[in-house]
C-alpha cells in the first residue's frame, strides 16, 4: 500500500487527509483516486506536483514513476490567485 496525503483543495474535495491505495505507478494512483474519490477531483489533480518520498515526480519518471509498499505520496494542487 501507498500512503497519499492531500493537500489544500484536495484535502477539501476528498474529505480526507490521507488515504491508503495501491498502484504500480504514479499515473495508476492518479486514476485510482479518481476511481475512489469521483470524477470532480480529476480537475483539482491536473497540474498538481507530486512528491514521492520527498522527491518531485519530475525528477524521477514523471507519471511513469514506480511506486511501492510503504513509499508516502503528496499531493498538493496548483494555488491560483493573486
Amino acid at each position: 500500500m501507498v500512503k497519499v496525503k492531500f493537500f489544500t483543495l484536495l484535502y477539501k474535495a476528498t474529505g480526507v487527509e490521507d488515504a491508503e491505495l495501491s498502484a504500480t505507478d504514479v499515473q495508476g494512483l492518479l486514476d485510482e483516486i479518481v476511481t475512489r474519490y469521483g470524477e470532480g477531483v480529476s480537475r483539482y489533480l491536473e497540474g498538481c506536483i507530486v512528491l514521492v518520498n520527498g522527491t518531485n515526480i519530475g525528477y524521477l519518471s514523471g507519471k511513469r514513476t514506480k511506486l511501492k509498499d510503504g513509499d508516502e505520496v503528496s499531493l498538493f494542487p496548483p494555488v491560483v490567485g493573486g
